[in-house]
């Protein structure tokens, strides 16, 4: 645009060179002062325009198309041909930042409302920050950054928190209730064989336990009560994630198989842990479920936590941990592991039962270990979108 004002420039005094006269004379007046004007009002509009996220977090599916909102607000009179706004953003397992720009228009004295349209491919959380803003004049002569006043305090960056789909599973659940370390929680709506808490009396029936027989309400009512005991909550099923990951497409597999195992175990009603490493502290992450709502929390927490990369140690200090507890069946879900680390995690002493879940991807050509390793333990291969049929054949 520099060389179209060129021109326009001398072609003014050409004009009034060749035609002596008023409107030749202010005409090129009017094209050697432009340059003045259009700087004069840059440098003002730059410091009146606001621009800010309408929200701070948005909440969507995976696959699905979400829209993050800016707003643009220009209190003055003038309006700016060309406002261009560079956005920075990184995902959950992504090191660097990516950037975008738009462009836009300003209508003057109006608050408007500038929507995209980002496709939320992958699970987790994704950033975006405002990284800066620059006015254009018409003919693109000057450009003025807006200053850090002009973006709203708190309103410079956005989280996009993207949830997994869930497969569906219809596995058989095994009862590992006696194979959990002791806890002080006990079962809402499932009677056990705690003596030491009284989970429901009723009237006696035939099959039950004479020594469970409740003398004094039985004396009161003048009828036969029995004791139901209570089923101690053990959390005895252990999910672990390995987010040492580098590639977006194992996390997506990772994160929908573990909690789709996860929320079948709360349909079924047992009690379980989901864990993962937090690599700034070096220690497990881990949060007993045994309702939807704990499995929700869960699931945001999840979301949250940042994925690294260790290629000295593929399943991190996941063995090391002396305070990883003993349970009944441990589920591992990774991505692929060499049968270095299969053996470590199988003979490990921490469960009774093992299930390695690996994720597999279309282009990988390398051998399958055998999907039965041991009496104790099961490898399967996770596919995109053939979780279901991954674990159709496992016992959880």
């Amino acid at each position: 645009m520099l060389f179209v004002y060129l021109i326009l420039l001398v072609i003014s005094v050409v004009f009034y060179i060749m035609y002596l006269g008023t409107f030749s004379f202010y005409l090129m007046i009017f094209m050697i002062s432009m340059p003045v004007i259009l700087f004069a009002l840059d440098l003002y509009m730059s410091r009146k325009l606001k621009v800010s996220f309408r929200q701070k977090s948005l909440k969507c599916p995976a696959s699905s198309v979400i829209h993050p909102e800016l707003i643009i607000e220009n209190p003055t009179i003038f309006p700016i041909s060309n406002l261009e706004i560079t956005l920075e953003y990184n995902g959950a397992v992504e090191t660097g930042k990516n950037l975008t720009k738009i462009n836009t228009p300003v209508l003057p004295m109006e608050t408007q409302s500038l929507k995209m349209n980002v496709a939320s491919l992958h699970i987790g959380i994704v950033d975006f920050r405002i990284k800066k803003c620059r006015i254009f004049d018409l003919l693109r002569l000057f450009h003025f950054k807006l200053r850090s006043k002009s973006f709203k305090q708190g309103q410079r960056e956005m989280s996009v928190f993207v949830f997994p789909q869930y497969s569906h599973l219809d596995n058989a659940v095994s009862d590992y209730s006696n194979f959990g370390v002791e806890t002080d929680e006990y079962s809402p709506d499932k009677k056990g064989d705690d003596p030491s808490q009284i989970f429901d009396i009723h009237e006696y029936i035939e099959g039950d336990k004479p020594n469970r027989i409740h003398w004094k309400l039985t004396a009161k009512q003048d009828k036969v009560m029995v004791k139901d005991y209570s089923l101690m909550m053990t959390y005895a099923v252990r999910i672990f994630l390995n987010l040492n990951i580098s590639r977006s497409q194992d996390y997506d597999i990772i994160v929908e198989s573990a909690l789709s195992v996860s929320m079948l175990l709360v349909e079924r009603g047992i009690a379980h842990t989901l864990e993962w490493l937090d690599p700034k502290a070096k220690k497990l992450k881990s949060y007993n479920i045994k309702n939807e709502q704990e499995h929700l929390d869960c699931v945001d927490r999840l979301i949250i936590a940042r994925t690294y990369i260790d290629e000295n140690n593929e399943i991190a200090s996941f063995t090391d941990e002396s305070d990883f507890l003993v349970c009944g069946h441990l589920i591992v879900v990774s991505k692929p592991l060499s049968n270095q680390s299969i053996s470590k995690i199988t003979e490990s002493g921490f469960a009774s039962k093992y299930t390695i879940a690996l994720v597999q991807n279309e282009t990988d050509t390398g051998e399958q270990t055998d999907s039965k390793i041991s009496d104790n333990a099961d490898i399967i291969y996770l596919h995109k979108d053939r979780i279901t049929a991954a674990f159709s054949d496992i016992i959880l």
